[in-house]
């Protein structure tokens, strides 16, 4: 998996971190990187005056960065103390979202990894930001993942970012001997609403979707053990098709293809991606982009 060389994964002091960080862990034993960066973001001036107070001998700057580098390479060497991977621990001050964008681009990682609290105020907008303006895949680990990579759901479009999205699941499941469960969600054209259309003509839609199926695979050459799900979505919120399917399927992992076509504004109105990000699964979330496409979106949107 040359395409997740280097990691970058974000940590905030809470217990989020221990999850993370053994999560991190986890995947080494599935994707074998080079590098991993992690990362603390010190949001201001009065966090330090609290750990002053509480900690009578920080009397600098510098004492509590060494205070919270320490505390972290400890929680990091419990899991990577034996390793050939390269590892790497940031800590910078300022905004965490404006530091993690900024660090992305000068660094440049393949994957960026971060704690997903569930029902975590306002965090949907800091998840939405990421995703719009961070040109790597982003992988988002909620509280209770699963150390497992025995089952992965991919919605598709029937695009070429499902379809590498369905290939990147196969890979990850194939030392498993997993399986890949691929959902299609589709609902009746807007000229049957408020009507339901007839039974034939419910057998033509699902017959041309079946057929859009057929084609998708035989198009971009998929593995003939991908399974496939069409899900007729008829009423509420989307992400929740597909969490009854990821439950049905018991998925350890959720990837969704973000789009990187030739409109610029297309990485800014990915609408399914932004709901995805919203979304509370309880299963680790997989974004996966084209870094290279979206490097040359961004660098041109921000010219």
């Amino acid at each position: 998996m040359k395409n997740f060389d280097h990691w970058f994964v974000c940590l905030d002091l809470s217990k989020m971190d221990d999850i993370l960080i053994g999560y991190t862990n986890f995947l080494t034993s599935v994707i074998e990187p080079k590098t991993i960066s992690f990362l603390h973001v010190v949001e201001s001036g009065n966090v330090a005056k609290e750990m002053a107070k509480l900690f009578p001998n920080i009397e600098s700057d510098q004492d509590f960065e060494d205070v919270i580098r320490d505390e972290l390479n400890d929680k990091i060497k419990d899991h990577f103390g034996d390793t050939d991977i390269e590892i790497r621990l940031i800590i910078k001050e300022g905004r965490p979202t404006d530091q993690i964008i900024e660090l992305m681009n000068s660094i440049d990682p393949d994957l960026l990894l971060m704690g997903k609290k569930t029902g975590y105020v306002g965090e949907g907008v800091i998840a939405r930001r990421i995703v719009k303006y961070v040109p790597a895949s982003i992988l988002f680990v909620p509280e209770n993942s699963r150390y497992a990579m025995n089952t992965i759901l991919t919605p598709v479009d029937f695009s070429s970012q499902s379809a590498n999205a369905v290939k990147l699941a196969r890979n990850l499941v194939e030392p498993q001997s997993g399986s890949v469960q691929a959902q299609h969600i589709f609902k009746y054209p807007s000229h049957f609403f408020p009507y339901m259309p007839s039974e034939d003509e419910k057998d033509k839609i699902r017959n041309h979707i079946k057929d859009q199926k057929e084609a998708f695979v035989s198009e971009y050459e998929l593995p003939d053990d991908v399974k496939f799900t069409l899900t007729l979505h008829k009423e509420g919120r989307i992400g929740d098709e597909v969490y009854d399917e990821a439950v049905r399927n018991q998925a350890d992992l959720i990837i969704v293809g973000s789009k990187s076509d030739k409109k610029i504004t297309s990485i800014l109105r990915d609408d399914f991606t932004d709901k995805m990000t919203y979304y509370s699964f309880g299963i680790p979330l997989l974004i996966v982009k084209n870094k290279e496409k979206h490097q040359k979106f961004l660098k041109t949107l921000f010219s």
